[in-house]
């Protein structure tokens, strides 16, 4: 691993170059939910009845099973996925979360009465379908527009 001060002396000669996106398709993509695929971050509301309260977005790293695609993208092609999660007021995963709900269900694991960790999803695999949109700043961006079973 790179250290911070390895970071501060690299040296480049080249450009950096925009992020070759990974084409919308039709047909969506195999992908699998990488070993390092799950992260859960906090974030205040800064608007609406939530206001000032305090939110949980989770991300899904999806990595896209097609040679193919990586040849002509040049990287292994991966693409994250977010989400908000709710929790009940004791601190409890709330059973209402339909961003979660809807991959849980992608990957079979949304059964009632069933034990159930987000553990769990780390590689299992689904249809991701990709979207594109222009950001605030202009800038062309790719988004799991959604997921279902394979």
């Amino acid at each position: 691993m790179l250290s911070a001060q390895e970071f501060l002396g690299t040296t480049i000669t080249k450009a950096s170059e925009k992020l070759k996106l990974i084409p919308v398709s039709d047909a969506g993509y195999a992908a699998l939910i990488a070993t390092d695929g799950l992260d859960l971050k906090d974030f205040k509301y800064k608007q609406g009845d939530k206001a000032g309260q305090v939110g949980y977005r989770m991300t899904v790293k999806w990595e896209i099973q097609d040679p193919d695609l990586k040849t002509s993208i040049g990287r292994t092609p991966f693409i994250t996925q977010s989400f908000t999660v709710n929790f009940t007021p004791e601190g409890a995963l709330a059973t209402e979360n339909p961003g979660l709900r809807n991959l849980r269900e992608a990957v079979g694991q949304n059964k009632d009465g069933e034990p159930w960790q987000p553990a769990m999803l780390i590689g299992q695999m689904a249809k991701i379908f990709v979207s594109h949109r222009i950001d605030d700043k202009g800038e062309e961006q790719q988004d799991v527009q959604k997921v279902v079973a394979l």
